[in-house]
């Protein structure tokens, strides 16, 4: 080159290149350098060419520079100083024949002409993956990149009619993969380099992602008042609620734009080996799908692009059934039939009529009461099937009702009125208590609404409202009114006791006077059963001659209560003087000494079995013994039980009131 400044290129020994490639020129700047307005042209022109015009050679753009020489190694703004610049240009692809071609580099400031530098040029060939085959074009992932179905398998083609063929997946050659062909199994970043002579292209990269969709099931429970979720991990697969209600269960929905989803709901069900199976449900190929019927459940979906199946986890449905049932009234042991009418203090009873057979019922009686303005409410400790209801629980008249739970379903069964019949009244009259003498009677009855009345007491009973009563005792009156309810009221009735006392009988001679003396009340009135004469018959202390031998005398005594009482006495005259035995078989003698002989007064044979009395008495005429219901036995002692003197006593035996035997009887001790 002429003048001081050069521009030298190194020529590369058998320089070949394939369009496309990178070619990097090692250019010498003389001293003292380029101006700093100067520009390069980098000429190529096929075949052996003397000289360079821009006009008849392609212009090559200068896609890199960078400074070697001089310091500092590496400055890549430097390309007008003098040293040794690397530039790099591109083989042009618009080559298509295959030739030799020189390449010279011209400067503008100064203007100076390289050397020239030849090279052969190859045409590349043109690699693309011309096909996939089975894969779609994923627009889930939201990139440019091909999908494939989990489990599926693509086929990629490349161009044809190359020399050889390396395919890598993320810029590693797959072993054995040498053909026009590719059959992926896997996500990645698959390429493919051809070669055609001396040329290997790489085509661009085609990224493949396996497509795993996942179906999931959600619920809408928006309405639902009786869903229980029973079980709820990672996923929500099982539910419970009342048979009243419907659940949605709910698929997924598409992701990314131009993406579509088809739906098929499965139920599983059992064949005829026992085998689970999933059974299609006629209908079913939307997102939503309501049911009702327990059962496990599960969604099939297609996910378009690419068609990609998946099933859903199962979803298991309980769906409660409403109890069948309803409370009735059950008679007790005693009754002939149930009545929802009770009489105060009576009860009655209520019961479902049907009960859980897995006993996960569970109960709760509420009651309205007042029935007119109340409202209902729950009965504290009533969680039973049955209820007894009393004026106990509630005074009054009142509904009944049972709410039963059935784990998921609550239901109410209709009410029972049980109806409280108020008691009838009842009263005594003329009041609750009354005093009698002895003999008397008097009328008692009863007042109030009762439809009947009955009359009860220790002695007797008496159906109606009045009647006249006498006996002493408690009179117990039961009113009975609607429904058979019953009230009571009761009358004391007592006797006044009057105890009259005429005092003891009296044996006395013939002439004398007997001393009365009466006691137990407020007025006496003395009388006799024979003719007698008396000093004031009204004094219970007055004075009486008898005139026959045997006189019973009464006296009567009215008390402070206006009640009458009689006593009666005997008096007896007696004379041992004209005492003439009159019994032959009679012993007149007795020897109490212990010794087994006559030691007893024996009249057995005279009493027999008559009902008499017995009185000795000393010759003075008192009284030293007497026994009533006497027989036989008098072994000589007085009342008090002391032994008496020896000596004659006087017997008098009396026999149903009247003197059957007298005599004298003498007792020899010693």
């Amino acid at each position: 080159m002429s003048g001081a400044q050069t521009l030298d290129l190194v020529q590369a020994p058998n320089l070949s290149k394939c369009t496309g490639d990178s070619l990097r020129l090692t250019m010498t700047i003389g001293a003292p350098g380029m101006a700093v307005s100067n520009d390069y042209f980098v000429l190529l022109a096929p075949g052996m060419k003397a000289a360079f015009t821009q006009a008849s050679s392609d212009t090559l753009e200068i896609v890199k520079w960078q400074s070697i020489t001089p310091a500092p190694t590496g400055t890549v703004a430097d390309s007008i100083s003098a040293g040794v610049k690397y530039a790099w240009v591109v083989i042009p692809v618009t080559i298509t024949t295959n030739n030799f071609y020189s390449l010279a580099v011209r400067s503008t400031s100064p203007i100076l002409w390289s050397d020239t530098i030849q090279m052969t040029v190859n045409v590349s060939p043109e690699v693309t993956i011309d096909s996939i085959i089975g894969g779609f074009e994923n627009l889930y992932s939201g990139g440019p990149d091909w999908g494939m179905c989990d489990g599926d398998t693509i086929v990629l083609y490349a161009s044809k009619g190359l020399d050889s063929y390396v395919w890598t997946n993320g810029g590693s050659a797959i072993a054995g993969a040498s053909w026009d062909s590719l059959l992926v199994f896997a996500s990645g970043t698959y390429g493919v380099t051809g070669s055609s002579g001396n040329c290997d292209v790489m085509s661009v990269d085609t990224i493949i992602n396996i497509f795993s969709p996942q179906t999931t099931i959600t619920h809408v429970a928006t309405g639902m008042f009786s869903l229980t979720v029973l079980d709820k991990d990672s996923q929500v697969d099982s539910l419970a609620f009342c048979e009243t209600e419907s659940i949605t269960l709910r698929g997924p929905s598409t992701f990314a734009p131009g993406t579509s989803l088809a739906y098929q709901w499965v139920k599983d069900s059992i064949d005829q080996f026992g085998q689970t199976l999933k059974v299609t449900i006629n209908g079913a190929t939307n997102r939503d799908f309501t049911t009702n019927s327990s059962g496990l459940y599960s969604l099939v979906t297609s996910w378009f692009p690419g068609g990609c199946p998946d099933t859903s986890y199962s979803v298991e449905l309980f769906v409660d059934t409403v109890p069948d049932t309803f409370i009735e009234n059950i008679m007790w042991s005693w009754q002939s039939a149930a009545s929802l009418d009770i009489c105060p203090g009576d009860s009655t009873l209520l019961r479902s009529n049907a009960t859980s057979l897995t006993n996960d019922w569970t109960f709760q009686w509420e009651v309205k009461y007042p029935i007119s303005t109340g409202t209902w409410q729950a009965i504290p400790g009533e969680d039973q099937s049955d209820l007894i209801v009393d004026t106990a629980l509630f005074l009054g008249s009142g509904q009944y009702r049972l709410v039963i739970n059935s784990e998921s379903c609550d239901f109410t069964t209709a009410p029972l009125q049980v109806n409280v019949i108020p008691l009838p009244t009842v009263n005594v009259a003329p009041k609750d208590s009354l005093a009698l003498c002895a003999g008397d009677s008097v009328l008692i009855g009863a007042t109030g609404n009762g439809l009947s009345y009955q009359w009860t007491w220790s002695t007797g009973s008496y159906s109606g409202i009045s009647f006249y009563a006498k006996d002493p005792g408690t009179y117990v009156v039961e009113a009975t009114g609607p429904n058979n309810c019953s009230s009571f009221d009761t009358l004391q009735i007592t006797q006044i006791v009057v105890t009259p006392n005429a005092g003891p009988d009296q044996v006395i001679m013939p002439g004398d006077v007997v001393q009365l003396n009466a006691t137990g009340g407020l007025q006496y009135y003395w009388y006799a059963d024979k003719p007698a004469y008396f000093s004031d018959p009204y004094n219970p202390s007055a004075q009486t001659r008898p005139t026959q031998d045997t006189t019973w005398y009464y006296v009567e005594v009215r008390s402070a209560l206006g009640c009458f009482g009689i006593d009666s006495m005997m008096v007896v005259q007696f004379n041992p003087a004209t005492l003439l035995p009159n019994i032959t078989n009679v012993m007149n003698v007795i020897t109490p000494n212990g010794d087994g002989f006559n030691d007893v007064f024996d009249m057995s044979e005279v009493v027999q079995s008559d009902s008499c009395d017995i009185v000795i008495l000393d010759r003075w005429g008192s009284k030293v013994y007497d026994q009533d219901r006497y027989i036989s036995g008098w072994d000589g002692r007085n009342t008090g039980g002391d032994p008496l003197p020896d000596g004659t006593y006087y017997y008098l035996l009396l026999c149903d009131g009247e003197p059957r035997y007298r005599g004298a009887i003498t007792v020899i001790r010693n």
